[in-house]
């Protein structure tokens, strides 16, 4: 019996539950696709072509961050669950004077969870597999992989991650609806309806003036971090920068419901039109009673925003590049003992000890099979110029290049035998240095104008035992497997040049670089012979398929990561801001029932109505796309230009999503609300 009146509670109430289902519906979706993803068929994909199981990181950081996710989802569930419980405490109240009993009622409220739960977990696992196949396709377009015969998969740790996390989520929202409904007297139950908000609107003239001052504090923080750069997180400037931003937002959401009375007052033709007077006196108190959750929602709004689209940013600026950044099969590090932090005095005396030059032939002599391993190989040895650095050369060219890259440090050079083996192993033409000329050589965005500044204005390069000038062209090269293009502007001398320099000190870096013999196993064996050969001086070994992995790994990750928390955050926010406006609306029935007596109709109630609605979604908004705008402009001018990073279309998709979940919640919220006006009206009439 009690069962059949909860499923008819459910059927009656279906706009009321539109919020909380949908809310539940997104939370359960989110939470399975992203957490089988580590399971999808093209992460096995991946893990074949990178030789590595880049699914286990990204299932592992995935399901780190989900498990706080899932705290703010249950906190999600259960604050608009709160609404329903506000909602129908009348009709509780009506049970109670029926003659039910409290335990009757509380079995009632569990079934209806127990229904929603079921009803929402089915409908969310069903989609959540149809959007994790989308996300699969996704990745695999992102990596350029066919999945000619691809095969509809399910994860069943995923499935069952979601159905415990979402149980105790709905064991949790029972109890509390229990003890919510428990705990209210009959007559505070019976006139819940009656209850109205008390509107409270401050003296429009102090908040015109808070209102100023909060502008000030959010101007004074942007410039903070403009000086800032958002190098430096722990810099005084940024933590200045966090608390103002802070500050002058809250006080901009407290101020800025009498600034609005102080303007839209004044401005007559357009205030005394219509509702205008009810709709602005309503906007102003439904900002004064929700001025610190708006101005949460606004900060909430901020990260999400920017998390994707920097998120998106970093990936490209990590992986954009990586097929140039890895022309090598393998690179294996050199350097002299000295300058090995990891390696110990202890350790190196127990290890071979040779001259770097002496590594390659050492290894080709003493790992058996080398010759059927690897079909070329060649060193590079890159000098410090001790007398010049970076920041000279910058200083007598006039050249500025972003804060973040490092200018202080000597000036790297290479021999011209050296550099001809180097491109010789990338299959390309060697170059010919002409007596008394240097090469300029980059590949990095971020020092392509200097290196270019260098040729343009025949910059002379005092090597401490000659002068040189440039030649007439800057040639892009990598000298060594990588994470990402590392070329930042090395020089290519004569090798009478580098002779001439103290190889003890000089010395910033070396490399053997190799490629693998067609057919061989070199990818598997080889780094592990290295390794055996117990060479002082072999500081790592990179291999090109090791690199890609890592960054595919790193790629997947926080592009996971960046759309699982925006989307989340983008939710949390709309459902909130949705919740309160529908709280508020229920406060504010008895105003719409005045004004439905005195001739308003509900064409005019409702035109009032979706103008509150829409502006109570759109000022937060507009102070976290402000906030965003600004950070993601610094960060592009710092960080992404330097890599050449265009964020453009990361910012087009954060827009996208923003409307699509932030707009699908407003008009879900609009619609839910107008049937409560209309309904409350009728009911009243």
């Amino acid at each position: 019996m009690l069962g059949k009146v909860a499923l008819r509670n459910i059927r009656r109430s279906v706009k009321d539950y539109a919020i909380y289902f949908v809310t539940l519906l997104m939370a359960v979706t989110l939470f399975y696709a992203f957490n089988s993803i580590s399971e999808q068929q093209v992460m096995t994909e991946i893990n074949e072509s990178s030789h590595m199981d880049v699914s286990q990181f990204v299932g592992e950081m995935v399901s780190l961050f989900s498990y706080i996710i899932a705290f703010v989802l249950a906190f999600l569930i259960i604050y608009a669950n709160s609404l329903l419980i506000r909602r129908r405490k009348r009709e509780f109240g009506m049970y109670f004077m029926l003659g039910m009993r409290p335990i009757q009622v509380s079995r009632i409220i569990i079934y209806e969870t127990v229904l929603v739960g079921v009803i929402s977990l089915a409908l969310g696992l069903g989609l959540g597999v149809l959007v994790s196949q989308l996300l699969s396709f996704a990745t695999a377009a992102i990596f350029g992989i066919a999945l000619p015969d691809y095969q509809f998969s399910f994860s069943m740790d995923a499935c069952i991650m979601t159905l415990v996390c979402f149980c105790v989520i709905f064991f949790v929202v029972a109890v509390f609806n229990v003890f919510s409904i428990r705990r209210c007297k009959l007559i505070d139950l019976m006139n819940a309806d009656s209850k109205s908000e008390k509107v409270a609107v401050r003296n429009p003239w102090v908040c015109l003036v808070l209102f100023i001052v909060s502008i000030g504090l959010l101007a004074a923080a942007y410039w903070q971090l403009k000086i800032n750069g958002m190098t430096m997180l722990m810099d005084d400037n940024f933590k200045a920068a966090t608390i103002l931003m802070l500050v002058g937002t809250f006080l901009l959401f407290f101020s800025l419901a009498g600034f609005i009375i102080a303007v839209v007052t004044r401005i007559r033709g357009f205030y005394l039109k219509k509702l205008r007077p009810f709709t602005t006196r309503q906007v102003a108190s439904k900002v004064n009673t929700s001025f610190v959750s708006m101005g949460i929602v606004s900060v909430l709004l901020f990260l999400a925003i920017t998390t994707f689209a920097t998120g998106m940013g970093l990936v490209q600026m990590f992986v954009g590049d990586i097929e140039e950044a890895n022309p090598y099969d393998a690179s294996v590090a050199v350097r002299p003992v000295e300058n090995n932090p990891m390696l110990s005095k202890a350790e190196a005396k127990d290890m071979v000890n040779i001259p770097i030059e002496d590594v390659e032939s050492y290894l080709q002599s003493h790992i058996d099979g080398w010759d059927q391993l690897v079909s070329e190989s060649g060193t590079i040895i890159i000098y410090d110029l001790p007398s010049l650095t970076y920041k000279d050369i910058l200083d007598s060219t006039g050249v500025e290049i972003p804060s973040a890259t490092a200018v202080n440090s000597n000036v790297d050079v290479i021999g011209i035998s050296d550099f001809n083996r180097m491109l010789e192993l990338q299959d390309k033409p060697g170059v010919d240095l002409d007596d008394g000329h240097y090469l300029v050589t980059n590949n990095v965005e971020a020092t392509d104008v200097l290196a270019k500044a260098m040729v343009d204005q025949s910059y002379s390069l005092d090597t401490g035992s000659e002068t040189l000038i440039p030649n007439s062209e800057v040639i892009d090269v990598q000298p060594n497997d990588m994470s990402m293009l590392s070329n930042a502007v090395f020089l290519v001398v004569p090798d009478r040049v580098v002779d001439a320099l103290d190889p003890s000190t000089g010395i910033s870096s070396s490399f053997i670089n190799l490629n693998y013999r067609e057919g061989s196993n070199a990818e598997e064996v080889l780094p592990q012979l290295i390794e055996e050969a117990n060479v002082a001086q072999i500081n790592s070994t990179y291999t090109r398929a090791q690199m890609i992995g890592q960054m595919q790994g790193m790629k997947l990750a926080i592009t996971y990561l960046a759309l699982y928390i925006g989307l989340v955050m983008l939710l949390a926010v709309a459902a909130i801001l949705a919740i309160q406006l529908l709280s508020l609306t229920i406060d504010s029935l008895k105003r719409y029932r005045m004004l439905s007596k005195i001739g308003c109709d509900t064409r005019m109630l409702s035109r009032s109505l979706f103008a509150q609605i829409t502006i109570y979604f759109l000022l937060p908004l507009l102070v976290g796309v402000c906030h965003s705008a600004w950070t993601i402009s610094i960060l592009s001018e710092t960080l992404f230009k330097a890599f050449g990073v265009n964020l453009l279309p990361t910012i087009l998709m954060s827009a996208g999503l923003v409307v699509v979940i932030y707009g699908g919640y407003l008009l879900i919220t609009y619609f839910v609300s107008r049937s409560m006006v209309v309904q409350g009206v009728r009911e009243r009439a």
